[in-house]
């Protein structure tokens, strides 16, 4: 199955995103949590999210512009 790892920026949103072939889900968890992103990462199969992982940083807050 076809699984696609987004990695978040500083302020939360997909900053890259690594695709993996895997034979299943329990597969495609160990190899995410191998990973370490700086500010976490999300684990989608297809429209489906797996897992959100934590980063060690914390996001900044945004600043309202107006």
């Amino acid at each position: 199955m076809d699984y696609r790892l987004y990695v978040l920026d500083s302020v939360g949103r997909f900053a890259d995103v690594e695709e993996w072939n895997c034979p299943s889900d329990i597969e495609a968890l160990e190899q995410a949590t191998r990973h370490v992103h700086s500010f976490g990462a999300e684990l989608w199969q297809g429209s489906r999210r797996l897992s959100t992982f934590a980063g060690p940083l914390e996001p900044r807050a945004q600043v309202a512009r107006g």
